[in-house]
């Protein structure tokens, strides 16, 4: 008879963002990532989050071969069955938990945008200037300012759908 076991697995997480700007003035967005398995010390950077997936998949799945070892009643594919079910529950929210990070961020896009314009409506309203040749530099330069809101939320919208297209393939 088999007695209960209870291991555990820690892994941290961290990411990080990375905005700049290319020779054309167009806004690109990185994120970076760092996980590390607590108990064993090993760490691994990605840009993809599939690799941490991996990364957390190969320790867990070495925990429970370990686990079951000396069992002779486990086979080796009850042991991967076990290992898998974890990882069907994640993929399952994996998706949402996607496509609401691409909700928040053109939540976010669109607020900016928003506010960007009342920005910009309430300093018309402000600056008064006695010259017309002030009025068309400033103009000039809020749509300036409009027209680079208006490629980084075309931007986020070409990431959302690679993104998009990327996770239907994988299903």
């Amino acid at each position: 008879m088999m007695t209960k076991n209870h291991n555990i697995a820690s892994f941290v997480l961290r990411f990080t963002q990375e905005l700049w700007q290319d020779a054309q003035k167009e806004a690109h967005i990185r994120w970076r990532g760092y996980i590390r398995h607590v108990q064993g010390h090993e760490e691994n950077r990605f840009t993809d989050f599939a690799e941490a997936i991996s990364f957390m998949q190969r320790h867990l799945t070495q925990l429970t071969m370990d686990t079951f070892a000396g069992d002779k009643n486990m086979s080796q594919e009850k042991v991967f069955n076990e290992s898998f079910k974890l990882w069907e529950q994640f993929a399952a929210s994996y998706t949402d938990m996607m496509f609401q990070a691409m909700e928040q961020s053109l939540k976010q896009s669109e607020t900016f945008r928003e506010k960007v314009d009342e920005a910009r409506e309430n300093a018309l309203k402000a600056w008064q200037f006695p010259f017309q040749r002030h009025q068309e530099e400033l103009l000039q330069t809020v749509n300036a300012l409009q027209a680079q809101v208006a490629a980084l939320s075309k931007k986020v919208a070409e990431l959302e759908q690679k993104l998009e297209t990327e996770t239907e393939k994988q299903k």
